[in-house]
């Protein structure tokens, strides 16, 4: 015969277990929903990413675009600036013709309005931008770009008789790219020099 006080001790022993086994099941589940909210944050992340990598490959194809209008062998004198670039042969601005309208901080935050109005849009082959981008399309990335002509600085302060001094034209290539979203977007600039004569 079972002495009374085992009968007792037995029944507060299972009730322990039962408590540390609540614990144990709170702690992991406390571990699985941590480890859960890592992981999308980590997908939130990369997804982030790869539309600024989307957007930046974008931008810089316009922008390497716009130094092919500007290094073009065909061209024996500088191309005429004029106020609108969006209707050929044009495709070159005057010298602080966007200048004036919005800042190169406002540019990224401009609406696509705003740059169907003064760029030209990039027409190369969509493969050229990424791996697998004619699958995606080009113009969800919509690459657009503008040229500013600068001005020109003669090589010489001194003007031979015979006619102008050779010269360097210093050109502003503004481009913009877009990637997964229309909230992901890339504005890059750069300066490109091309000497005429």
């Amino acid at each position: 015969m079972k002495h009374p006080s085992n009968i007792a001790s037995s029944r507060q022993q299972r009730g322990a277990v039962l408590i540390v086994s609540m614990l144990l099941l709170l702690v992991v589940t406390i571990l699985a929903l941590g480890a859960g909210q890592s992981t999308r944050l980590q997908e939130r992340m990369a997804g982030t990413q790869r539309n600024y990598d989307l957007a930046f490959q974008a931008a810089e194809a316009a922008l390497r675009a716009g130094e092919r209008i500007i290094d073009n062998n065909a061209l024996t004198a500088p191309p005429l600036p004029c106020v609108s670039v969006t209707s050929p042969p044009c495709q070159v601005y005057e010298l602080g013709f966007l200048n004036g309208q919005v800042s190169y901080q406002e540019q990224a935050f401009a609406s696509n309005a705003w740059w169907d109005a003064r760029a030209q849009r990039y027409s190369g082959d969509t493969t050229n931008l990424i791996a697998g981008a004619a699958n995606e399309g080009l113009a969800k990335w919509d690459p657009q770009f503008y040229i500013e002509e600068v001005e020109e600085v003669p090589d010489s302060l001194s003007i031979p008789p015979t006619g102008p001094p050779p010269s360097r034209v210093y050109y502003r290539i503004v481009a913009r790219g877009k990637g997964g979203t229309d909230n992901s977007q890339v504005v890059l600039h750069s300066t490109y020099v091309r000497r005429f004569n």
